[in-house]
């Protein structure tokens, strides 16, 4: 059957022979049930640590690739409800830590002398490897040939140097709250991107600096890409709730109290959704939940975009 004929289910559909699509509203949680499973170096001999979300049921799922905070030494697994979430519409998401544990006991970096000194050749190995693990080992399949870059904060640097070593592994990238110091010449290769900020993050300590972040990334991009700022959010608060907490009491990044924290996790994943649903999954009005302001359920200090292309 052809990859456009579409049977629908329930508010869902998925491509008959194709990529799953998701054509419920992203903001509100994915129809499918998630699994989950974590992948070690002792345990299956995985090159990366890295935590799987994918759906449960049978079909045909693009890919996201997810890198953390402080160049991935911010583990995946403190984002867990966001990146679930993202799975619950239809998508294999790889949480990938360049380093794990990060701490030892004493809550010292392990490999202190390697800290933000990554060989990007380990993600690219970590994804052939993640290819050749999930083959024909779990009823739903992931799609290695659509697949996309998801960073928060500085893992964003990470996000863009794989993009300029091999642009055509990728397909879509989104940046959450970035900081990159590889702004120096234009990013000129047609990839669909959305830059994300918040408000808060640029306030206090300033943990999106201005002139390394999503405006810097929206001015060096080119054309499809997307920018938004949200109103009253920061820096920490698309973390579960212990990350949450420590960055909290910490004082680390500006965050805002404890009162919407659930309506924002659920924000964030519905803006991510909407973007890939519409760059991976090939629904391509979907991009109108990031692009058109009264289909965004939150408040904005900015939104534009140059699609169009």
């Amino acid at each position: 059957m052809k990859r456009d004929v579409i049977l629908s289910l329930f508010a869902t559909c998925a491509i008959v022979g194709g990529i799953y699509v998701d054509k419920g509203n992203p903001y509100k949680q994915g129809l499918l049930k998630v699994g989950q499973i974590t992948l070690s170096e002792t345990i299956v001999g995985s090159p990366l640590h890295t935590i799987a979300f994918f759906p449960l049921e049978n079909g045909d799922y693009p890919v996201v690739i997810f890198l953390g905070g402080l160049n991935t030494y911010v583990l995946s697994e403190l984002y867990t409800v966001v990146l679930s979430s993202i799975a619950s519409h239809g998508f294999f998401v790889f949480g990938v830590d360049y380093q794990f544990p990060v701490y030892d006991e004493r809550m010292q970096f392990t490999k202190p002398q390697k800290y933000g000194k990554q060989d990007i050749d380990k993600f690219f190995k970590q994804l052939t490897w993640l290819e050749n693990y999930f083959r024909n080992r779990t009823e739903s399949t992931p799609v290695f040939n659509s697949t996309g870059l998801l960073c928060h904060s500085s893992g964003c640097d990470v996000s863009v140097k794989m993009i300029k070593e091999k642009r055509n592994i990728f397909k879509s990238t989104a940046f959450l709250e970035p900081f990159t110091a590889d702004v120096d010449s234009p990013i000129k290769n047609g990839m669909p991107a959305l830059m994300y900020g918040t408000q808060l993050s640029e306030e206090g300590l300033k943990c999106a600096i201005p002139g390394f972040d999503y405006n810097k990334l929206y001015d060096i991009w080119s054309c499809p890409r997307i920018v938004m700022n949200v109103a009253d959010f920061g820096h920490c608060d698309i973390l579960d709730p212990a990350g949450w907490e420590m960055c909290h009491v910490t004082h680390f990044c500006k965050t805002t109290n404890d009162t919407h924290l659930t309506e924002y996790r659920q924000f964030v994943q519905g803006v991510t959704s909407a973007f890939f649903i519409s760059t991976l999954q090939g629904l391509t009005k979907d991009i109108s939940y990031v692009t058109t302001s009264n289909l965004i359920p939150l408040k904005l200090l900015e939104l534009k975009s140059d699609i169009n292309c």
